[in-house]
């Protein structure tokens, strides 16, 4: 029983179909007066006799029922459409070179599958039948029109969720604007609901418009439908060399990505390395700030004697004894600038009265006591400090700066994320600098393993989103405003959520830079980062699709994200009157419907768990609701 505001009625979608049981009875009564026809026809014939009235008779009769007939099932047919939508799922297969002649038809906006703008009347007839019988919405087509109507019991019990969502509203090609996505998304879902197609349809839709854009996928699960759509894109493109592919369980196969490169200030290392570590409360920032100290004393120092800080190096020079040459290399070099290459035979004298038992340690201490206090080098100061201070208090300050270099440096790690100097010199195409690919284009797609190792892979994410957020920095600083989009979509987003992937969400736009984020539910998020990093989350990503979800904390967040109205309320009211004292021909009743307005959810939270798979409710920043049905392969 549903309310259309714009005729003022109510239609009862699941009535029986009574105007095709009439249809039925007119084409019988058509095909009887064929038949009589045809043997009064036969008896004419036999006996030699003009057209009888009989006969002619017949012809009238059999055509207005025919003409009967088909008017009474050109009423019915709507109805049985629309109640074999309301009971089945649909699924839309095609391949993807259908699916990009449809996006190419939508200038500057995403093509995404098929749907409808939701309205509160689709939420009043939504509410409808969900308060009808089950038997009374158990509706049968039958087999002889389910080659004309949309109708798989098996297909809808495979999907999944309730049929009749997408059969509320006339189905169209839904698209989005471009500069939508820029307002950043977040995409959540229970696993296998579409969201993995999702980021393939957006990527793709992206590659679809060859302009110059950069796409830096990560996908912990390394997706082969993902992967190979996006590679055979870039092949049918002839961009095969700009396709970069990651891939620590495929490391022949795997570029190497120098994540440490194109820093803005040597304070930038340091800064990428801490934000893979997790946070802890109060006690966790106090050793995330040493953490931060020494690395960045270190980077300092390493700037200092002109080498490059790569991850393997970092690792090297935090033990004691790598610790020990760089603050030796700073001591030479320092002391080279200040009284020339002849420093030790000029500096002897002053030298022998110095305490000390090895040169290292004389360097080390007339530095300490005599130039210091003048002529001090901040980077060789701050290396010295770190390098005194005793072995146990940095141990127990530092061991989850140890295991997130440790895991950072494990093989093959150690030769995907650490690129050797003499390779980059020589530009080895195997090395990947985000900041340079970002002003060609292209795509690099990450494979971090997280079925294998769920720990290195969430490091690994999180070191990659600094390092974006780098190149962002950069391209904010210098940027003439004609750089290529660049497009960062990250599955499983709750393993690489960090402080500077937040603040990309908050100024990317600015670069150019819009995220795409995938997760299970805010439950994922609230567990690993927190609720804090949660809510941020929420209020930096204006654009919400939200597949079929389970924790209470995304369903309630995605019923808020489309909001409430003043829905059509009907209530049926029946009323009998009698009394002892009336005669039998004394009775009073009656019935009727009041219709009311009640302020409801447009799409209740538990609505958000009976979408069926492949089908999203989603809420743009430009304001639009839709209900969409992505696309899929076929297999």
């Amino acid at each position: 029983m549903l309310y259309r505001p714009d005729t003022d009625t109510i239609t009862h979608h699941f009535r029986p179909v009574y105007e095709a049981d009439q249809a039925k009875v007119w084409l019988v009564g058509c095909a009887f007066y064929v038949v009589a026809g045809g043997v009064e026809a036969v008896r004419l014939l036999w006996t030699g006799n003009s057209l009888s009235d009989m006969m002619a008779f017949a012809v009238c009769a059999a055509l207005i029922c025919a003409v009967m007939g088909y008017t009474r099932f050109r009423q019915a047919w709507p109805l049985v459409k629309r109640q074999a939508k309301l009971v089945s799922s649909q699924l839309t297969i095609e391949p993807l070179g259908k699916t990009r002649q449809r996006a190419k038809k939508y200038k500057d906006r995403t093509y995404f599958g098929e749907g409808y703008n939701y309205d509160p009347e689709h939420a009043t007839d939504a509410y409808k039948i969900m308060a009808m019988s089950t038997k009374r919405r158990n509706i049968v087509v039958p087999v002889y029109l389910r080659q004309f109507v949309p109708y798989d019991p098996d297909l809808t019990e495979y999907l999944g969720g309730e049929p009749f969502l997408m059969g509320l509203g006339e189905e169209h090609p839904i698209s989005v604007r471009d500069d939508t996505w820029r307002a950043h998304t977040l995409c959540q879902g229970l696993p296998g609901t579409g969201k993995t197609t999702a980021l393939k349809i957006v990527a793709l839709n992206e590659l679809w418009r060859e302009e110059p854009v950069l796409l830096i996928v990560i996908d912990p699960k390394n997706t082969p439908e993902l992967k190979n759509g996006l590679e055979a894109e870039m092949k049918r493109q002839g961009k095969s060399d700009q396709f970069y592919y990651f891939s620590p369980a495929r490391p022949t196969e795997s570029v190497v990505v120098d994540c440490l490169a194109n820093i803005n200030r040597t304070t930038d290392i340091a800064t990428r390395i801490i934000n893979c570590i997790p946070e802890g409360g109060a006690s966790g920032e106090v050793f995330r700030a040493f953490c931060w100290e020494r690395v960045n004393q270190v980077a300092q120092a390493a700037h200092y004697v002109g080498e490059r800080v790569t991850i393997m190096s970092l690792r090297y020079y935090l033990r004691r004894e790598g610790m020990a040459k760089l603050v030796e290399s700073c001591l030479k070099r320092y002391y080279v600038d200040n009284y020339g290459d002849e420093w030790e035979k000029n500096l002897a004298n002053k030298f022998s009265s110095v305490p000390g038992k090895s040169l290292f340690d004389k360097m080390m201490t007339y530095y300490q006591s005599t130039l210091a206090r003048d002529y001090a080098e901040e980077s060789l100061s701050g290396i010295i400090d770190q390098f005194s201070k005793s072995d146990s208090d940095v141990a127990s300050k530092t061991a989850s700066l140890n295991a997130l270099l440790e895991q950072l440096c494990s093989e093959p790690l150690s030769h995907l994320l650490s690129p050797n100097n003499d390779k980059v010199l020589d530009n080895d195409p195997r090395i990947v600098n985000i900041e340079e690919i970002a002003r060609t284009g292209g795509v690099l797609y990450m494979a971090t393993d997280g079925l294998t190792d769920p720990i290195i892979s969430s490091s690994l994410s999180k070191l990659v989103s600094s390092a974006v957020a780098g190149a962002s920095a950069h391209r904010y600083n210098f940027s003439q405003g004609e750089e290529p989009k660049v497009v960062f979509l990250i599955d499983e987003a709750h393993s690489a959520l960090n402080t500077i992937l937040l603040d990309l969400l908050a100024v990317g736009r600015q670069s150019r830079y819009q995220l795409f984020l995938c997760t299970q539910g805010l439950a994922d998020i609230s567990d690993k980062c927190g609720e804090d990093t949660m809510m941020r989350v929420q209020s930096l990503c204006a654009n919400t699709i939200s597949f079929r979800c389970e924790d209470k904390l995304t369903r309630e967040y995605t019923s808020e994200k489309i909001g409430v109205a003043d829905l059509v309320k009907h209530t049926k009211m029946r009323s009998n009157t009698t009394s002892t004292h009336d005669t039998m021909s004394q009775f009073t009743g009656g019935r009727g419907m009041r219709e009311d307005s009640e302020e409801r959810p447009l799409f209740p939270p538990h609505l958000v768990s009976a979408l069926p798979n492949l089908q999203a409710i989603c809420s743009f920043s430009n304001g639009e609701k839709t209900l969409v049905r992505l696309p899929v392969e076929p297999r």
